[in-house]
């Protein structure tokens, strides 16, 4: 059962009253999950898993400890108070430390399905069945994973700030391979409301791609055209998300220090094709209302029309340069075009179509450049259509130098990615000059 909102402010308040710290902040997180796996066209496993978990910061000064734990009972929370005082004392005075935040305002929360929170194990079989009838039908293998989840985050502080979030996603994701092993395709998608849904068309992506990827022919590396389908564009556009910070780009850390020697807000750093923003309330893939410190989280704009408009910044860091505080994006929209997948590769003479990169990781931090693969389906488009599938390959390449070879975009999806399962609602992306390093011998 998911603790509601009055249960998690009468939980809170019962813990502060017991603080006697100077300040105090509580967080309480609780989660139901529910998942089948499937493999071979069959499933192999189901599983369910409740957590909670409770923690208490206590401030004297600038001195502060933390203590978690996962029970409600009044020893529990009496000891858990006492042991984060008793540390907090003795820990080193803290030069960064800011204060908790007073009570603040709130956006209505998005992220709530109650068809999602009512789903068990017997909707989740109901829902996978069609997609492993797709990969029977097909003759492929299927394996998967599906998970219904459903969570409370919650704040609450000394100095009179709650908040309260109910959030509920599902995810799927699934990979199919020809029974001779030479072909393999992936696909997935993620939501909120499960109401109507239908995980079908998401196993009908990965089978098509299973077959047509069938006995790749070989092609040498180099810079192509390429064509990322939304869940590549997507995790090539999270590493970029997480790495705006105002303290690193002042500090000289960051990546933003190889683009502009001046501060680079208000620069235009990305081409003119870019524009990137988070809000909370976005339908289609909502976020948090608030950060982890408490601040509300509000609609963003980080990159408009290329121009960057914001970085990130701590509260410390934002009082220090006597700017606003502006909490990471717990969301990501990009805006695209809206045109086909087929009209995308319409517009390329000789290119790559990729469907997923995975394996990523950082070469060079300087110009926020990295490493990966393809996988589960590339191919190669010949005037301005697919040909025939080939190898997969080694990439080099940097987000940031990316988003200034954006030729045209595709219309948003909310897919998951190799790298984290943050919402993110984003087109396919039509890219110049994609820089393939190797060829990966993999399928």
């Amino acid at each position: 059962m998911i603790l509601n909102e009055d249960q998690i402010r009468q939980l809170t308040e019962k813990i502060l009253k017991r603080s006697k710290a100077d300040s105090a902040v509580v967080h309480i997180s609780k989660t139901d999950d529910a998942n089948l796996r499937f493999a071979n066209n069959d499933i192999t496993s189901n599983a369910a898993r409740k957590l909670l978990s409770l923690s208490i910061t206590s401030n004297f000064g600038t001195r502060s400890a933390s203590v978690q734990w996962n029970q409600t009972d009044d020893s529990s929370l009496k000891d858990a108070v006492a042991r984060s005082e008793q540390m907090a004392r003795l820990a080193p005075e803290n030069p960064e430390f800011m204060p908790p935040l007073e009570a603040q305002t709130y956006a209505s929360p998005a992220t709530f399905s109650a068809a999602s929170a009512a789903s068990g194990p017997s909707e989740l079989a109901a829902w996978i069945q069609p997609a492993i009838d797709a990969t029977r039908a097909a003759k492929v293998s299927g394996a998967g994973f599906l998970n219904r989840k459903i969570s409370v985050n919650a704040i609450a502080n000394s100095a009179g700030l709650f908040a309260y979030q109910p959030s509920t996603t599902v995810d799927f994701s699934i990979t199919a391979r020809s029974k001779a092993g030479n072909g393999s395709g992936w696909s997935s998608c993620q939501y909120t409301d499960s109401h109507n849904l239908s995980l079908k068309p998401t196993a009908q992506t990965a089978v098509s791609k299973a077959l047509d990827s069938r006995d790749p022919a070989a092609m040498d590396a180099g810079k192509y055209p390429v064509v990322l389908e939304a869940s590549a564009a997507r995790n090539l556009i999270g590493l970029l998300m997480w790495s705006l910070n105002q303290r690193s780009s002042d500090e000289k850390r960051s990546f933003l220090s190889s683009l502009s020697k001046e501060n680079p807000i208000g620069q235009n750093l990305f081409g003119n094709n870019a524009t990137l923003y988070s809000d909370p309330t976005y339908k289609a893939a909502p976020g948090s209302i608030f950060s982890h410190d408490g601040l509300a989280n509000k609609k963003t704009d980080w990159i408009k029309d290329g121009t960057l408009k914001n970085l990130f910044s701590s509260r410390y860091w934002a009082k220090k340069q006597n700017i606003q505080a502006t909490p990471y994006a717990s969301n990501v929209i990009m805006p695209g075009e809206n045109h086909s997948l087929e009209q995308l590769i319409k517009k390329v003479d000789r290119g790559v179509l990729i469907t997923r990169v995975w394996y990523l990781r950082m070469v060079q931090p300087q110009s926020l450049l990295y490493t990966g693969l393809t996988r589960d389906g590339t191919f190669l488009i010949e005037n301005g259509k697919i040909s025939k599938p080939i190898n997969n390959f080694r990439f080099n390449e940097s987000p940031a130098t990316l988003l200034k070879r954006i030729i045209a975009s595709g219309s948003p999806e909310r897919v998951l990615g190799s790298e984290g399962s943050m919402p993110m609602h984003i087109p396919p992306l039509l890219v110049d000059d994609f820089h393939f390093s190797s060829v990966s011998d993999a399928v």
